[in-house]
């Protein structure tokens, strides 16, 4: 073989080994729940809820745009939304917490997003509270305060599904996140927060905000879900869903 074609390959080789991989946006998402205090005696208990997700891509320095997340939740449980007090998610974007009435927020937790190269982390405080109806349907608002970049306020549908496996689904669309005019939009990469376990008087009794069948501690149900991102992709997500409080079975 000639030097110079062996010299050619040689170089295409290199290039190829120095090429960086393709971009793959992965996601993950856990949910933690616990009972309240003496659900160990009780056939159903109130519960409180931790949602973590995480967005990454080990090839590039922010994931995909994230633009809507659907969350499929395991039969048994129910949400007693429309018990509580509501908060108007225009008014709340508008007007900030102080427009949504006293017992509506539902918890609270962060967020992280990244719109390199202006900056590559965005630290965001986050509250939820209990929307208004819409269609009959429960609404979850998620009011999102960044370290830069406007306040944002996003709207779960919580929807009851038919089916063996699952009772309801949470629809999430997921606006536009902008940063500084001229920037580059953030990506979510991480969110964590808890909806607590709350309660409000109903005709004389004790309604809890999620409502669940008391099992054994630890056991866990499967949970499904659907990611999609600004290229169009839609990436399917099974994970465990742990339930924690319960009575010690055998």
């Amino acid at each position: 073989m000639p030097i110079k074609r062996i010299a050619v390959l040689a170089v295409i080789a290199a290039l190829a080994l120095a090429a960086p991989a393709h971009a793959v946006t992965t996601q993950s998402v856990e949910f933690q729940a616990r009972y309240s205090s003496g659900a160990r005696h009780k056939s159903r208990a109130g519960t409180s809820l931790r949602t973590i997700l995480r967005i990454s891509d080990p090839a590039a320095i922010a994931p995909l745009r994230l633009t809507r997340t659907v969350l499929r939740f395991p039969k048994g449980s129910v949400t007693n939304g429309r018990f509580f007090p509501k908060c108007n998610p225009a008014a709340l974007q508008a007007r900030g917490p102080k427009a949504c009435p006293k017992g509506s927020l539902l918890g609270k937790g962060i967020g992280r997003g990244a719109a390199p190269p202006f900056v590559n982390v965005v630290n965001a405080k986050v509250s939820l509270y209990n929307g208004t109806l819409s269609g009959g349907n429960q609404r979850i608002l998620i009011y999102t305060l960044p370290d830069i970049g406007p306040v944002l306020v996003f709207t779960g549908v919580l929807k009851k599904v038919k089916g063996p496996r699952y009772g309801y689904e949470l629809d999430t669309p997921i606006p536009r996140i902008p940063t500084l005019p001229n920037q580059p939009d953030a990506a979510v990469t991480f969110f964590d927060a808890t909806v607590r376990d709350l309660t409000v008087r109903h005709r004389g009794r004790t309604i809890h905000y999620i409502d669940s069948p008391v099992v054994c501690d630890g056991t866990f149900f499967m949970l499904d879900g659907a990611f999609s991102y600004q290229d169009g992709t839609t990436n399917d997500v099974l994970e465990r869903f742990t339930l924690n409080g319960g009575p010690r079975c055998p």
